[in-house]
């Protein structure tokens, strides 16, 4: 599985990404990051902490920009062979084509994590699975709901079984907007 996002520094912003790639990565699933890590101390000490949760990171681009470029992402989701879940978290809309036609072309699921998911446009990818993260997560629970939703998708259980089975077994209340 691919989990996408901005890393961040420790103890700032990127927490959510880490800690959903490092918690998949405990159930036992192959997980690999892409995203941007500082190209200072803070950076070095992201990808030591992915390295140590077992989590690959050949495709995090050291940088200080704090946003992916679709390029990048498409790069990456050519380079990493055998996808069968993508996790975006907090993406900006250009990355949603890329992952789109990737999960299109090898069948991957995709999960679109984002508080402004009502503005992305996941219509190519109807199969997504878009949801808006609590407003915090000290606990790590949503962290933990994505992990296992991307484990059981990485697994290659159906989209919708996947989130069914996740939400039972974590008996989580589904709420969702139309």
């Amino acid at each position: 599985m691919i989990v996408v996002g901005f890393l961040g520094a420790p103890g700032r912003d990127g927490e959510l990404a880490l800690e959903v790639a490092r918690r998949a990565g405990a159930t036992g699933a192959r997980v690999e990051m892409v995203g941007i890590a500082a190209p200072d101390a803070a950076g070095d000490a992201r990808l030591l902490e992915l390295a140590a949760a077992g989590i690959g990171h050949a495709t995090v681009v050291r940088s200080g920009a704090d946003r992916l470029e679709a390029a990048d992402l498409d790069l990456a989701l050519h380079y990493l062979p055998e996808i069968r879940a993508i996790v975006l978290v907090d993406p900006e809309p250009a990355l949603i084509g890329p992952a789109t036609a990737e999960s299109g072309w090898s069948g991957a699921s995709l999960v679109v994590v984002s508080s402004r998911a009502a503005e992305l446009d996941t219509s190519a990818a109807p199969q997504a699975i878009v949801i808006e993260p609590p407003p915090n997560d000290r606990d790590g629970v949503f962290a933990g709901l994505l992990a296992a939703l991307a484990a059981r998708l990485e697994a290659g259980e159906d989209p919708a079984a996947a989130w069914r089975a996740t939400a039972a077994a974590l008996a989580v209340d589904p709420v969702s907007r139309s």
